[in-house]
């Protein structure tokens, strides 16, 4: 029994070290098994595209740069790089915005 307390002991300093990582494996994986929108609980930016005109984004953090030719955005898990042409932020809010113009790439950069 004490070679097994030994072990518990081991596995918890462990356990301790990644505190932060697991419990973000217990929210995924709660929010996966109560089907919960991901986008929302998991602070995780929404992205809808209609052809490559028109651009929902969802759950934003704050605009960083912004012209006709590119627009990047910071989101609670990282930044979000969007070029193109034309591009204009029709409709602004603190929660989401419209982007119109032609969206040539998106590019997702990791906060990490």
């Amino acid at each position: 029994m004490a070679r097994s307390n030994a072990a518990g002991k081991k596995g918890n300093k462990k356990a301790a070290g990644k505190k932060s990582n697991d419990k973000k494996s217990v929210k995924e994986k709660f929010t996966e098994m109560l089907e919960l929108p991901k986008d929302l609980v998991l602070d995780r930016p929404k992205l809808t595209l209609v052809g490559n005109r028109d651009m929902l984004i969802e759950n934003y953090k704050s605009v960083l740069e912004y012209d006709t030719g590119v627009l990047r955005i910071n989101t609670g898990t990282g930044m979000i790089r969007i070029t193109g042409s034309g591009l204009s932020i029709r409709e602004i809010t603190s929660d989401d915005m419209v982007v119109s113009g032609s969206v040539r790439s998106v590019e997702f950069i990791d906060a990490g």
